[in-house]
């Protein structure tokens, strides 16, 4: 007995029941089998080094910050507050004319410094308090002149200047009372308000004795009320008789404002300080908010200074770093070209492996191989990658089956005829778009060079398109740029090989650039997205195109220098159309007409075959056949055997796989080892009946049930029309008697 059975036998200690279950997999049903974690595929492409916003989101923030500061620093150097930057606040109009007076005159000097509040007698002499109890507060320091007169807050009053109107000040700002009668004394009276008595007062309180020295009234004033009471330091009426003891020794201060006549003015600043309690002195808050003001508008200034600089300089480089197209991907090569790799010094980094858009290669035992030859388009886009120069695309065979075409994309056997896109043997999207647009460019060239038209009845067209797919799209584009005038003839709608697309297929992950519209980014899109964008431009471009309308013949006019293109309605339901045109570009596509089965069908089943999938959601709960083994069948099969309750039966009369993506032949036996679909190798179909179809494997016959058959073995490529439009291929043997000056092609273009 081999181990392995012996291993599975109960253990001779332990009956079977007691034995413990290790792990355990419902296997047993197609769809727990679909649900078990499998291991990802490798990602097409290594992951590139992106610049992210946990890198950029900072950017510019320190040269935007240090602006900012210069910007605020300087508008306040410019606009100082009231008083300067050193002072506390302004001073009152007294004190700011008086030109004796200087910081150094209340605050001293370094050497000898004073305190503010003792400083005034050096200018106003020993001025007491007469009342007692403000007496008694002075002498003991507890009051001082700067409690009831605050320089730079509070130092307020009224000024009277002989013949002009009374001046109401406040620290640093007056104001002059027009419509008040001039005054005919000199005097200054100082006012003191509500703040510099709330130490020991209480204004609101009508026992308080400080309350008759306020005018009645609200009190909305608050801290700010005027007191009306001016007798603190002089008698309000002066003695009458100069003989009276003391009065001819007693000494004045500010004799020239403090005359006998101080009661006269003492009404009239009562009549000012009523008219004008308070004066709105400047705020210096309202400066800090401009200076922050000025520095915020610095910072986001700079700030968006620096991010967009920055921006504009990644633009400018990715333009300056972008390489020219390699001319591959305008001309197809007319020799194989496969990649030849040196295994001395392949590194195995899977660059070539993610640049190949056919999984013609693959890593194996640590170096890059070529494990598909037959799916090379010749492209060097996996030469570019190699990081140490390990692989090269060198030529081999020659290909029989590519147009002959110059570099300007032109017939070498039609002058005047111009392909683009599948149909000159390049296959993918960007290609045919950059195909598309430089013929154009090579043949506005030849029109300027050939010289405007003589004037005729019939005035050609400088251009007609013949296929409104990526590279018709694309040479449309160009040639309203380039302000040709031209026409697009398509026997089907716009894309329509891209319509024929399975619904949400991606199509391509490339960057595009189309003419008129620029950059075209649709990274990984799906056919309905990648639609969607072509009809808008279409439509905001305004291209004439002509749908559903057949090319059937295109004839040279005796001159050789124009063409005469027949056409007609698809259905055949109008009259043939001709356009006379300068230059005809084919960008019919390689499709041509689909392979059918070899064998005979009646009417009501050809109406179940079917050549192309569009929507998979149809096909629910159906039994289908897929006949074929392709990239396009296998996504059909695929995205059916998604649909619920669909049958799927995949028939391929080779013994295995033989060609397509890697991605897709995984993808196949993921879902053929989980039983969602059925694979037939070496298998053909041998006949259909209405509901049951004939699969012949190795000789034996199988019938199985069928709705639906999708015949995908390729397509008959349009070389009939070519031929007939003079377009030779690049193996056939032609000499100069081939080549007539009248060429004329009748039918249709090949295409369904």
């Amino acid at each position: 007995m081999a181990d392995r059975d012996r291993r599975d036998e109960p253990s001779a200690d332990k009956p079977p029941a007691a034995l413990p279950t290790l792990y355990a997999s419902p296997l047993g049903d197609a769809r727990d089998r679909a649900a078990v974690p499998r291991e990802l595929p490798r990602g097409r492409a290594a992951k590139r080094a992106e610049t992210t916003t946990d890198v950029t989101r900072f950017r510019g923030f320190l040269p935007a910050t240090i602006v900012a500061a210069l910007a605020a620093a300087l508008s306040a150097f410019l606009l100082p507050p009231p008083g300067g930057h050193a002072s506390p606040g302004p001073l009152s109009r007294p004190h700011a004319r008086a030109e004796s007076v200087t910081c150094a005159s209340c605050h001293g000097t370094d050497a000898s410094p004073k305190r503010p509040d003792e400083a005034c007698a050096t200018c106003h002499g020993p001025h007491a308090p007469r009342r007692g109890p403000h007496a008694r507060l002075f002498k003991s320091g507890a009051l001082r002149c700067s409690t009831c007169h605050p320089i730079h807050q509070a130092d307020q009053g009224v000024t009277f200047v002989p013949g002009e109107p009374p001046i109401r000040f406040a620290p640093g700002v007056e104001r002059s009372l027009d419509d008040a009668p001039p005054a005919h004394i000199e005097a200054t009276v100082p006012i003191v308000t509500a703040a510099s008595c709330k130490g020991c007062h209480d204004p609101r309180s009508s026992r308080d004795p400080i309350t008759r020295c306020f005018a009645p009234g609200p009190d909305k004033l608050g801290p700010d009320k005027p007191s009306l009471c001016f007798d603190e330091h002089q008698t309000a009426l002066p003695p009458d008789t100069p003989d009276r003891p003391g009065s001819a020794a007693r000494g004045r201060v500010c004799a020239a404002q403090h005359g006998d006549d101080r009661p006269v003015a003492w009404d009239a600043a009562r009549d000012v300080a009523l008219a004008v309690p308070k004066l709105d002195r400047p705020q210096t808050g309202a400066l800090s908010w401009l200076w922050l003001g000025t520095g915020t508008l610095a910072f986001a200034l700079t700030l968006g200074l620096v991010r967009g600089s920055g921006a504009l300089r990644l633009r400018l480089r990715k333009a300056q770093d972008k390489p020219p197209a390699p001319e591959a991907l305008l001309k197809p090569q007319t020799r194989v070209r496969l990649p030849q790799i040196d295994t001395q010094t392949c590194l195995g980094c899977y660059a070539c492996v993610d640049a190949c858009p056919y999984d013609v290669l693959e890593v194996q035992k640590y170096v890059a191989v070529v494990v598909r030859p037959e799916a090379c388009c010749g492209l060097t886009l996996c030469e570019q990658r190699c990081p140490n120069g390990s692989l090269r695309v060198t030529d081999g065979d020659f290909i029989g089956d590519r147009p002959r075409i110059d570099d300007a994309l032109q017939s070498e056997d039609t002058p005047g005829l111009f392909l683009a896109g599948d149909v000159t043997g390049l296959p993918l999207i960007k290609n045919a778009i950059l195909q598309g647009a430089h013929a154009v460019e090579k043949i506005a060239a030849s029109l300027e060079a050939e010289g405007p038209r003589a004037s005729t009845d019939e005035r050609p067209k400088d251009l007609v398109i013949v296929g409104a797919g990526p590279a018709g799209i694309s040479a449309a584009l160009r040639a309203k740029e380039l302000g040709l005038s031209f026409e697009v003839i398509e026997q089907g709608s716009v894309a329509q090989s891209i319509r024929s697309f399975p619904r949400g297929k991606l199509v391509f992950d490339q960057p595009l650039d189309l003419p008129l519209t620029g950059k075209l980014w649709l990274k990984e899109s799906t056919k309905e997205e990648l639609l969607s964008h072509w009809m808008r431009i279409i439509r905001k471009e305004e291209l004439p195109i002509r749908q559903d309308t057949r090319m059937t013949a295109v004839a040279r006019e005796e001159s050789g220098k124009l063409f005469r293109v027949t056409t007609e309605p698809r259905d055949g339901g109008g009259p043939p159309r001709e356009i006379l045109a300068r230059r005809v570009l084919l960008a019919i596509g390689q499709r041509g007409t689909p392979r059918r089965l070899p064998i005979e069908l009646s009417p009501d089943i050809e109406a179940r075959v079917h050549y192309h999938l569009a929507d998979a959601r149809s096909f629910e709960g159906k039994r289908v056949i897929v006949v074929g083994l392709g990239d396009v069948a296998m996504e059909i099969a695929v995205a059916l055997a998604r649909q619920a309750g669909t049958t799927v039966t995949v028939v391929h009369r080779g013994a295995t796989f033989t060609r397509g993506k890697s991605r897709n032949i995984d993808e196949v036996k993921r879902m053929h080892a989980a039983g969602r679909l059925g694979l037939r190798f070496e298998t053909e179909i041998a006949a259909l009946d209405p509901d049951v179809a004939t699969l012949r494997t190795r000789g034996r016959d199988e019938r199985v049930p069928y709705d639906a058959v999708f015949v995908l073995i390729g397509s008959i490529p349009p070389w009939d029309t070519l031929k007939a439009c003079g377009v030779r291929v690049a193996g056939e043997a032609h000499t100069t008697a081939d080549r007539s000056p009248s060429i004329f092609v009748q039918g249709p273009t090949g295409a369904p």
